[in-house]
């Protein structure tokens, strides 16, 4: 392997190496596509190692929130941190990223009830995919959220 191949091969590595920044893409605000009531998921960068996000639905003029989302760097692992509003008690849910490849990101988290991973497939710059399900022996469970870039 010549010189030039090492360092082309270390630049792509380099790129891929981190996906936090990867993820940054989220940044803006997704309509799912396909519901009656308009539903968003929104996120915006807060520092170099943390994203805030929510999802809402207006309906009639009103914003109801149904969940926070916290996209956190630590120690170079990257953790998906959900709170949902229908379970106030419930304090934050973690999920750790585990796989990314192509666009697409793994959180999971084997000791929750449901779900046990989410997943954040992008598809181009303004479409996105994810899914929720009980892991992959239980693909029947999956839950999909399609979503189009609308800022």
């Amino acid at each position: 392997m010549n010189l030039h191949s090492i360092l082309l091969l270390t630049f792509f590595f380099k790129l891929d190496a981190d996906p936090f920044d990867q993820l940054k893409q989220l940044e803006g605000c997704w309509q799912r596509t396909g519901t009656s009531v308009p539903e968003f998921e929104e996120w915006k960068i807060r520092d170099s190692f943390s994203m805030v996000g929510r999802m809402y639905k207006v309906k009639e003029g009103d914003t109801m929130v149904s969940e926070e989302i916290l996209l956190i760097k630590k120690q170079q692992q990257v953790f998906y941190q959900a709170k949902t509003f229908n379970q106030p008690e419930q304090e934050r849910v973690s999920f750790r990223l585990t796989g990314y490849q192509n666009g697409s990101y793994v959180f999971e988290n084997p000791k929750h009830d449901y779900p046990r991973r989410i997943v954040y497939s992008f598809k181009g710059l303004d479409s996105l995919h994810a899914w929720i399900d009980a892991g992959d022996s239980k693909a029947s469970t999956r839950v999909d959220f399609h979503f189009k870039r609308v800022k």
